[in-house]
């Protein structure tokens, strides 16, 4: 009875971990996944560069904010430089669950009004742009999947935008603005196996949170090439940096120049970044904060061994004089237990601490001489 007991709940064990593995990745998966409704044939590439070539689609939508232009479930697979291009337009665009494969760009966005443009689930692949966007004001880039391209994402002179819930994997640069993306918010993308993360330049007063950055060389970059545009009041919060091979985040020197300034970064994860490296994080910039000071909370940081504080390499000297306890975020890498390091601190310098007093005392005591007392 005991045997059969036995056996039943071995199989019960190994039934109950098969199922927690096989629940862990689909909803690690499922996340991250978009559900598009395309049609088999292949669709002819879209070329718009004014209102009035919009009429000639015959798409649904009459064009204003509330009932947008819509170019949706397309399947566009062509050897023309880009699969959609959209230019000096005034009217309100919706690019939606459609997937575009070009030569050169899958979608290209240039000199629209401000906020008339919305890209969302779609997949893109380009070989050298997946998404395209100059100069386009209020963009929303919402919850596509750009991969196997140079560029996941290139956005540039278009401030006030909104890029959330991307999937960006295996390009050489995920997300790349190489100019002006200024007041906007960069939330929620998963960016992962790309060579450079996020390389940001020349932008400032945006807000980077809730990001997935993970298994690429570097993870972001934060860089300016001028002091006039430099990268300045961003804040960086809530973020996952993990298993980045070189610097999860770096704020960077151009020709030696330390412009990149003023930044706030605190309550993001750092785990195992630039294991053959002393930090995980790089500055080379002015005037940046690694920590919170209203709260007194900084970032975690899986190599901190508990001793304040930790110090970020970088010609700026900086330090997260507060750096957390534990991560915030879920992980698929083993965390180091603080607590066990901690104890081990603790106990160590309270055992050793003692224990070289006594020595000390008694190696005095050994070696005093005795005082000579002199009877009159």
């Amino acid at each position: 009875m005991r045997k059969i007991l036995f056996s039943l709940l071995t199989i019960g064990l190994i039934f109950s971990f098969i199922w927690v593995s096989l629940s862990t990745k689909y909803n690690e998966e499922s996340i991250h996944s978009k559900t598009l409704y395309i049609s088999n044939k292949i669709d002819p590439p879209i070329e718009i560069y004014n209102d009035n070539d919009l009429l000639s689609y015959n798409f649904s939508g009459s064009g204003t904010e509330e009932d947008p232009y819509r170019l949706e479930h397309l399947n566009i697979i062509t050897s023309n430089n880009y699969g959609i291009v959209v230019q000096n337009i005034t009217k309100y665009i919706l690019i939606q669950n459609s997937k575009i494969k070009a030569l050169f760009g899958a979608i290209r966005i240039c000199n629209t009004g401000p906020g008339t443009i919305t890209i969302t689930n779609n997949t893109c692949i380009g070989e050298e742009l997946a998404i395209f966007v100059a100069n386009s004001p209020l963009i929303k880039i919402i919850n596509n999947t750009c991969s196997d391209s140079y560029n996941g994402i290139n956005i540039n002179d278009s401030p006030y935008s909104l890029i959330e819930n991307n999937t960006l994997t295996k390009n050489h640069i995920g997300i790349r603005a190489e100019t002006n993306v200024s007041f906007s918010k960069i939330f929620n993308n998963y960016i992962i196996n790309n060579c450079d993360g996020m390389w940001i330049t020349n932008s400032r007063n945006t807000l980077f949170k809730d990001n997935i950055i993970r298994n690429n060389v570097n993870g972001f970059l934060l860089d300016s090439t001028n002091e006039e545009f430099a990268s300045q009041n961003c804040v960086i919060r809530n973020n996952l940096f993990e298993n980045n091979t070189s610097f999860a985040l770096i704020f960077t020197a151009f020709m030696e120049q330390s412009f990149t300034r003023q930044n706030l970064v605190y309550h993001n994860s750092f785990v195992n970044n630039n294991p053959n490296g002393h930090s995980q994080a790089k500055d080379g910039g002015r005037h940046n904060k690694w920590y919170n000071e209203s709260l007194k909370e900084g970032n975690y940081w899986s190599d901190w061994r508990g001793i304040l504080p930790y110090a970020i390499d970088g010609s700026a000297n900086a330090k997260d004089m507060y750096p957390l306890e534990a991560p915030l975020h879920s992980t698929i890498t083993k965390i180091p237990t603080f607590i066990k390091g901690r104890f081990i601190l603790v106990i160590s310098l309270s055992i050793g601490i003692p224990v070289l007093l006594a020595i000390s005392i008694l190696i005095v005591k050994k070696f005093k001489k005795p005082r000579e007392i002199h009877v009159k």
